[in-house]
């Protein structure tokens, strides 16, 4: 008589409680992970601003220099955000444009150079309470002395600092604005 031998009974595929086990863990280190991320974010956001206002003050002082003077940066609220009235806050952006009647404002026959827009979310509060910066024929401030902005997030923050002579420096700030 012969034996029968059986096959080896070979599994295919997971077992439902590996899949559980692995979701579980999978789950575990995304709850871990997810706070250190919303901090690299905030940071991101603040580095992105703090770059676009920095570009946008080294722009207009180079618009300045080569226009022979009246070029304002001025506070603006861009594509519908309402910001308050202070003119320290910059929060929904900025303009530069040639200022022909150099009133800090830009009329009609005004040349709008460029826009910038920081992210949202963001609080940047210029130091002067200036709604607009005039910038003279030596890509200058004009009389003005030293300012500065806070760009602000939940948990980053940067001073942008502008010297009398438009030097431009970015410094680690405090996280309280």
């Amino acid at each position: 008589m012969q034996a029968r031998s059986r096959a080896p009974f070979h599994t295919r595929g997971l077992v439902l409680l590996e899949l559980l086990v692995a979701g579980c863990v999978l789950a575990l280190l995304s709850a871990l992970a997810a706070p250190s991320f919303a901090a690299i974010s905030e940071r991101w956001k603040v580095r992105s601003a703090v770059g676009a206002l920095s570009h946008s003050l080294y722009t207009a002082r180079a618009e300045a220099f080569k226009r022979g003077g009246r070029v304002t940066l001025a506070k603006s609220d861009l594509d519908g955000c309402v910001s308050s009235s202070d003119a320290s806050q910059w929060d929904c952006g900025w303009i530069a444009f040639v200022d022909q009647n150099e009133n800090g404002e830009r009329d009609n026959p005004d040349e709008l150079l460029f826009t910038g827009q920081p992210p949202l979310g963001l609080a940047i509060i210029q130091t002067s309470k200036l709604g607009a910066l005039k910038f003279d024929a030596w890509g200058e401030l004009a009389g003005l002395g030293a300012l500065s902005f806070k760009v602000c997030s939940r948990s980053a923050a940067r001073t942008v600092a502008v010297s009398a002579g438009g030097r431009i420096r970015v410094l680690p700030g405090d996280t309280q604005c």
